[in-house]
């Protein structure tokens, strides 16, 4: 091969002349920042081109533990190019490639760098051996890759957290999660904003039941169109497991139906006894008053572990809302408990004074945009003021809002008429002077 074409060929160092994928720093710059732990290289927009100079110089590189190239336009080529930088790479622990357009294509590229492979000649290949923690949250990756992320936890047992929040993995993607969580238990996938269905959460939580999920404290399933079904997995993998703590049904459709297998779960005495959620939240799921008996009833049984409970946005109404409140009440272990966003009548209102003035564990309760009324509002203002133990948050006033509102409108009239007296003051002193200079001719 000509001289000239291996030179053609060669990977420019970053920042060098010319290159705009990397022209933000110059190249003394870019040597500085390269010799740093935690290299932050978020929206520089680097694209496929960036990546590739990028990773050919890290290929090498003994500084960079922690690299964050989210927001990049990377795209499947840029997802390449950081794939074979991976395989050399014997120093990164930490790499953020959120927000990058990647589809299954990067997915498995970037999985492939893990997979123990033979080299042309026969000889043991290269593949990455010190990588902790990989965030591919936000992109267009799918089931496939989920797949080819589980094969790669496999092989690279150090390999713990994989974030693919907010992509589009779908309930045949969770079907690998048996075989992965058997071979390593210590991987956490974070699935959080993607399409499990009943079906895939279903799958999730036997594996994790029956294979552990060792480090998997918490369980983040906001919005993966998950009702009923999904909901009772949950549950039943809550009733049968010491290790989740943490677990997040946000933005589903889990009903009052979810609710009762929650319940049904969770208020069982052997399963009070050694279960180990702290955190529930169940925020949008349109349980209404039904799912709020239910929760009232998960709140009774007064779980040891139980410290935070949302039922933000269900669309609860005065009956549901003074069973919750009620049974809080009479819970000695709850420490915070959401329920913004729904609606207090003049009984939840009274259960929530009493509330107020008597509970001896709760620290943080939320109503705010529950009471419209201005009398069952003054009436938590003045409870609150009475009690120092238990912080209260009641939201911005409505009739301050609207009072507001008011005076901005009225400042804009204001403000308008006197433009237009202007105008009109202006237009007389203008007649006037044209009147004079004409009678001065």
């Amino acid at each position: 091969m000509p001289a000239s074409a291996r030179k053609k060929d060669k990977v420019p160092a970053p920042g060098a002349k010319g290159e705009k994928s990397t022209g933000f720093y110059t190249k003394k710059k870019w040597k500085s920042v390269l010799q740093e732990t935690r290299v932050d290289l978020a929206g520089r927009a680097l694209g496929p081109r960036g990546a590739l100079i990028v990773g050919t110089a890290l290929l090498k590189n003994t500084y960079v533990t922690s690299l964050d190239l989210s927001q990049n336009e990377l795209g499947d080529g840029g997802a390449i190019a950081i794939a074979s930088m991976l395989r050399t790479n014997t120093q990164l622990q930490h790499l953020n490639l959120s927000h990058n357009d990647m589809t299954d294509i990067g997915g498995i590229a970037l999985a492939s760098a893990f997979i123990p492979n033979v080299s042309p000649s026969g000889q043991p290949g290269q593949w990455n051996r010190t990588l902790f923690s990989l965030v591919l949250m936000g992109n267009q990756l799918g089931d496939d890759t989920l797949l080819a992320m589980s094969n790669a936890a496999a092989c690279h047992r150090d390999l713990t957290r994989v974030d693919l929040s907010w992509n589009k993995v779908g309930q045949n993607g969770t079907k690998c999660l048996m075989r992965a969580y058997q071979r390593n238990p210590l991987c956490v996938y974070q699935l959080a904003a993607n399409a499990l269905g009943d079906e895939g959460t279903v799958y999730l939580c036997e594996a994790l039941q029956r294979y552990g999920g060792k480090s998997q404290t918490t369980l983040n399933l906001y919005r993966n169109a998950i009702s009923c079904p999904g909901t009772e997995a949950v549950g039943r993998l809550l009733a049968n497991s010491s290790i989740v703590q943490d677990v997040s049904l946000a933005g589903n459709t889990i009903g009052f139906k979810g609710v009762q297998a929650l319940q049904r779960q969770l208020t069982d005495a052997a399963v009070i006894a050694s279960c180990s959620l702290r955190i529930l939240n169940l925020s949008n799921n349109w349980i209404g008053d039904e799912g709020a008996a239910s929760v009232a009833a998960i709140i009774k049984a007064n779980i040891p572990s139980l410290e935070r409970l949302d039922v933000s946005e269900n669309k609860i109404t005065d009956v549901g809302a003074t069973a919750i409140v009620t049974a809080a009440l009479q819970n000695t272990h709850l420490l915070l408990l959401n329920c913004e966003a729904n609606h207090l009548g003049a009984k939840a209102v009274d259960a929530v004074v009493q509330l107020i003035h008597e509970t001896r564990t709760l620290t943080s309760l939320n109503v705010a945009g529950c009471v419209n009324s201005a009398d069952h509002r003054r009436t938590l203002t003045i409870a609150v003021g009475e009690t120092d133990g238990l912080h209260v948050e009641l939201g911005p006033n409505p009739e301050d809002a609207a009072g507001a509102e008011g005076t901005a409108l009225i400042e804009k009239i204001t403000e308008h008429l006197q433009m237009l007296a202007d105008q009109e003051a202006q237009r007389q002193k203008e007649s006037m002077a044209a009147k004079k200079l004409k009678k001065a001719r």
